[in-house]
């Protein structure tokens, strides 16, 4: 579920300047300094294991704890035990600071082990590997946390989805809140929200090794001081079920409870996620608080900052169009829709709607081309990839015969790898090979997907992409840099 405030105008006469430049240094040291992250980690965790630290390590943990599920099981750097098991626990150990704590200080691996010199070195390597990660070495870990990372962490972030998807939301919030109660309330917020996300988080994780990072903490603070601030204010909100999109206008102060509430549902009953729901809360909760702190005491707010932009002429029809397609009379919201598109053609709500109408026929000829129109119009868009998949999706479930052209493909098989979907994009490619090989753009959508697989660590997959792209393609730049990698 998303919910999204979208109201207020922005004045290039007096520009959000602190928004801006918070979103500045958040790129700032993601470019800088982080965007290697990724390829760091996954060369340290491949010296982890290819070295014979983790058989060292992993079998003195399960000597450590000699629980019953782990009884009956012995390693040692002869064992060639499967990295699925070998890796489940190692996920294990690595989440226990107990145990870290007394291997660091070699009460695990005593300087008597025959092992001992062998292990160090190993250890003293990989380490080393480890602090080139920045988000390692400054991200929050609560096992190990210090002054310094309590702030630090904040203008650190996990990729460039997350970066780009906080700063979209930086963005909308920052803005508003900024024009609402001024330049220097707006950045305590940010700062002071930020420090009681993390807080919170420490608070109930305070064993966990693994480093938090993101501004999502702060900005969740921008949303909870902003509902209070501007509570009694009805505020349009762009909101999506995932397979419904609208607008309405409620009071601002409604939004608080509704994110807070999704945030406890996402934490207990969303399943196994890398998202820290602690910290939005922490962060909600804490904006909410110092949000009541300037009603009541410092007034340091405009209440007619944000004034809604006025309607444009498409609006009304998409709204009327909603309304006759809730009354099932679905002829004349495609109408209506239709005339939105006339207007607009690239009107991505109209699209949006006109596609979930469509699809109630997916054999109808109208179904395709609206398919078409949209997943064209959101695979120009990186902040819309994501909505590219889903649709994409719907639509080949529904539709029998696919009708996309060669060209929209290879765009989507590109997006499908750059979100983690690589076997996705692998079957899109793979029938464009078989019918369309000398297409353009076919070398980098193979690229593509092998950084996909890299990204999750398959590594037979990867290979196989660049040995394709190398042996397929070899006059291509692409087979160049494939060379390179494979002889890696």
């Amino acid at each position: 579920m998303l919910i999204v405030p979208v109201t207020g105008k922005i004045s290039w006469r007096n520009p959000p300047v602190v928004t801006i430049g918070f979103i500045i240094v958040n790129c700032l040291v993601f470019f800088l300094f982080q965007f290697n992250d990724g390829k760091l980690a996954f060369e340290a965790e491949e010296y982890y294991f290819k070295s014979g630290l983790a058989a060292i390590e992993v079998s003195r943990y399960v000597d450590y704890r000699d629980t019953s599920e782990n009884r009956g099981i012995t390693l040692n750097a002869a064992d060639k035990m499967k990295m699925k098991e070998m890796a489940r626990l190692r996920n294990k150990m690595a989440a226990d600071s107990q145990f870290l704590a007394k291997l660091r200080n070699d009460e695990i691996i005593t300087p008597q082990d025959p092992e001992y010199s062998k292990w160090k070195e190993l250890r003293k390597n990989y380490e080393q590997r480890r602090l080139r990660i920045v988000s390692m070495k400054y991200g929050f870990r609560p096992a190990y946390h210090n002054i310094f990372t309590f702030f630090t962490y904040m203008f650190l972030h996990g990729g460039f989805g997350h970066l780009f998807g906080n700063m979209i939301f930086l963005w909308l919030v920052g803005c508003m809140l900024e024009m609402g109660c001024g330049r220097r309330f707006y950045s305590a917020i940010y700062v002071l929200t930020g420090l009681c996300a993390v807080v919170l988080y420490w608070l109930v994780y305070m064993k966990n090794t693994i480093p938090l990072v993101g501004a999502s903490g702060a900005i969740a603070g921008l949303m909870g001081a902003f509902t209070v601030l501007y509570g009694r204010k009805k505020v349009k909100v762009f909101y999506s079920l995932g397979f419904y999109f609208n607008y309405l206008k409620v009071p601002a102060i409604f939004l608080l409870p509704v994110w807070i509430a999704n945030e406890f549902y996402q934490l207990f009953f969303g399943g196994v996620s890398h998202v820290a729901y602690v910290a939005h809360i922490g962060g909600l909760v804490s904006g909410a608080i110092l949000g009541v702190v300037n009603l009541r005491f410092l007034g340091s707010y405009d209440a007619e900052a944000l004034e809604p932009e006025p309607e444009d002429e498409i609006s009304p029809l998409i709204e009327e169009a909603l309304e006759h397609i809730s009354q099932l009379d679905m002829a004349s919201g495609i109408r209506l829709l239709d005339k939105a598109l006339a207007k607009d053609p690239e009107h991505l709500a109209a699209m949006i709607h006109l596609f979930n109408v469509r699809k109630t026929d997916p054999e109808d000829l109208q179904f395709h081309e609206i398919a078409r129109r949209l997943l064209n119009r959101l695979s120009m868009d990186s902040a819309a990839f994501e909505t590219a998949r889903k649709v994409y999706e719907d639509y080949t479930k529904l539709s029998k015969r696919p009708r996309l052209s060669s060209e929209l493909y290879l765009r989507l098989s590109s997006i499908f790898a750059g979100l983690g979907y690589p076997e996705k994009a692998e079957g899109i490619l793979a029938m464009l090979l078989k019918k369309r090989a000398n297409l353009p753009g076919i070398p980098t959508a193979l690229l593509k997907l092998a950084n996909g697989y890299q990204q999750k660590e398959i590594v037979a997959k990867y290979n196989k992409c660049l040995k394709i792209l190398y042996t397929r393609y070899p006059d291509s730049p692409e087979a160049q840099i494939a060379g390179n990698l494979l002889k890696k």
